[in-house]
């Protein structure tokens, strides 16, 4: 079973915030609290946002959707997350470049893709 790990984003300046364990304490940035952001699951009535995983060679390739996903400066993929019971690892996604990203592979976990303008998506395998 994968860590549990919430995310939090600033509705004032979109920053955001990964939290490992998250004892229900506010968090706050720009003198207001920060929201919590609830995964959600995409799948094929959804292309952009779906999350496909590939497991070969003993790596996990990652990419976000089955219809690659915009990349503008208004509608993109920032940043992808992979965590497991062990460790989390993560990868920012550079403005113009596709919404993938390669990890050593795992027999369990969860698969976090934060969209700029449709939030936080999640898959498990």
């Amino acid at each position: 079973m994968a860590k549990k790990l919430h995310f939090y984003r600033c509705p004032i300046c979109h920053s955001m915030v990964d939290v490992i364990h998250d004892e229900g304490h506010s968090l706050h940035c720009c003198e207001t609290e920060m929201q919590l952001l609830i995964p959600r699951t995409a799948d094929e009535r959804d292309p952009n946002h779906e999350i496909v995983l590939t497991h070969r060679s003993g790596l996990l390739y990652v990419k976000v959707g089955s219809k690659p996903h915009p990349q503008s400066e208004e509608h993109q993929i920032t940043t992808l997350f992979l965590v497991t019971k062990d460790h989390t690892r993560r990868h920012d996604i550079r403005k113009g470049t596709p919404a993938s990203a390669v990890f050593s592979d795992t027999d369990h976990g969860d698969v976090y893709a934060y969209c700029n303008k449709e939030g936080l998506f999640k898959a498990s395998f």
